[in-house]
This record gives C-alpha cells, structure tokens and sequence, in this order.
C-alpha cells in the first residue's frame, strides 16, 4: 500500500511522494501529506465488534492515482484567510438566513432545523473561536464553496496548475487514509471497551470519553460535562502523518450516501444521486462506534453543525 512520507516540495507543482504547503495569508499553513495509489478493503466484516450494518458489503478498492490530503482539517484561521469571516459570523450569517432547505420532513431554515433562534447572539451556540481549531458550522455546500475559492485564488495566482484541484475527499480515498495501511477497526487497533472508554482511541482521538477532560471555556454538554472541538494536531497522528482522522470532528466527503457494491472495484466516487452526503470519523460526542475507521454518517448537505467540519484534498483532473 506504500506509505505517505516525504519531504516538503519546493517547487511551484505538487510532486507525488512529496509534501505539499499550502499557504493562507496571517495563519498557519496548511500541510497535505501526499497519499500513494493502492489497494485496501473497504467498509467492516460481519464480525468486527460495534459495526453497522451500512458498512457492508466489505468492497475491495483500488484508488489508481495518488492524492494529497490536509494533514489536518481546515482550521478557523485558515478558513477565514479565505473566506474574510469566523465562525462567529459563519454561524451569525446562518442565523439570518431565511432560505428555505430540504432537510427531509419539510423545507424549513437551517436555524429552525437546528432549533437556533434567529434573533440569538451566534455565541450562544459557539464553543471556541481560535484559529487552531478546525472550522465547523460549515454544510457541504460551504466547504464546495471553500474549495471553489480556493482553486480560483491559486490558479489565477500561478500557483497551482491547471491540472489540479482543491476539493473533498471522496468516501474511499477518505477512508483508505484513515486505514493508513491497516487493516483493524481502527489506525490504534482494535476497540476493547471499558465502560463507555475504547483505550486504543485516547492517543489519537478527541471522542465522548476523553473530549471533556481539560476542556476549558464554552462547549455542549457530554455526558455531563463541557466539551467542544480540540485545536488541531493536539493527538498523536496516524502512520501516514494525519491528524484527527477519529475524533475531533466529522468530515464532509465528496460523495452523495448509498450502499456498496460490493466485489472489486477501481476509484469508486459514491451514489450517483441521493439526499443526504457522506460524513466520515466521528466527533468530540461521539462514541468509540463512530471512531472507527468504517464508520459512515449521512447528513443533509445544507446542514451546519457543531460537530462537522472538512478536510481537504489535493487531486488531478
């Protein structure tokens, strides 16, 4: 399967092998480890414990072409480099937003479909707002958007080819870098649980059994106790250099929610049509089931929350 190592590049084209920077204006740059071409087993067997049934049937994948993933999710400095707002005003403007969206049951405000007031001061849902933290109350839609601008900006500034993108990470090409070359529940090994604890997830993972302790300022309520997302990069990294691949937030991936196929098959991009995106690796509320590396979610792609942020991708076309 190779691995993901390898120097920074230094020139102006991303070179397979080789880390990529990407610069944002006033705040840390973000770095995208390059991940190999390869083979892995996706989703879970029968027997893995905490499984689901939508992460079958277990579908042998082939990514044929390699790709650079963020080593950690966009942070909120990075985020509004770009896009010249915080989450404060991210969440503010979504507040205000009287467009109405098809969350399923009927078409209402995204404030009404999280129960937010339109007249409440955006801090009332707000954890932090420091730029090390990964940027959430972002939709699937805002994060396309991030990429849209993003590509826009770098190819009109010379700096990225014509030949390559900025964008979400599909479903596989997420999970195949979580796995990072193995092949257990998670990229720390199998989950034994002790209560409501998995041990193998406390080096790397920001989850609903560790996610409160040390935690300091405004967060939700997790089994009783104040929490909220952990700056970036704070837990030990996967073998192939990422960060926060379980735990911390959920990400948005590129493809619409569906079944597997099942059997054997090459650079698989999802459903071709569907209501709801995937989401992938769990969050600070979330369980140990969501940590694992074949977990699923599936949210409506207008939906914000406090629990979801992105990780972006660095693919040709």
């Amino acid at each position: 399967m190779g691995s993901a190592t390898g120097a920074a590049s230094a020139g102006r084209e991303p070179a397979p092998g080789r880390v990529w920077i990407l610069p944002f204006a006033g705040t840390a740059p973000l770095k995208m480890a390059w991940i190999p071409p390869g083979t892995f087993l996706m989703g879970s067997p029968p027997t893995e414990p905490l499984r689901r049934a939508d992460e079958g049937p277990v579908t042998r994948v082939t990514l044929r072409y390699g790709y650079w993933l963020g080593t950690t999710m966009v942070t909120i400095g990075q985020w509004r480099a770009l896009m010249g707002r915080g989450v404060r005003e991210q969440l503010a403007s979504a507040l205000r937003d009287n467009t109405l969206h098809d969350f399923g049951a009927a078409k209402q405000t995204l404030r009404a479909y999280m129960h937010f007031a339109v007249d409440a001061d955006p801090g009332r849902y707000l954890t932090g707002e420091a730029d090390e933290l990964p940027m959430y109350y972002v939709s699937w839609q805002d994060a396309v958007a991030f990429c849209r601008t993003l590509n826009e900006r770098e190819h009109a500034a010379g700096r990225l080819p014509p030949h390559y993108e900025y964008t979400l990470p599909t479903e596989a090409q997420w999970e195949y870098a979580s796995r990072a070359g193995t092949t257990n529940a998670s990229d720390a090994g199998a989950l034994v649980m002790h209560a409501q604890r998995a041990p193998a997830l406390d080096d790397t993972a920001w989850y609903d059994a560790n996610s409160a302790s040390g935690y300091a300022g405004r967060g939700w309520l997790i089994h009783g106790r104040p929490a909220g997302p952990h700056p970036v990069a704070r837990k030990r990294p996967n073998a192939w250099g990422l960060y926060d691949m379980a735990g911390n937030l959920w990400e948005w991936c590129r493809d619409w929610y569906g079944p597997y196929p099942g059997g054997v098959v090459a650079d698989p991009a999802g459903a071709p049509s569907g209501v709801a995106r995937v989401n992938r690796g769990g969050s600070f509320g979330s369980g140990a089931a969501d940590e694992r590396s074949a977990a699923r979610a599936s949210n409506p792609p207008d939906e914000a929350s406090a629990f979801r942020g992105f990780r972006l991708a660095l693919v040709t076309r």
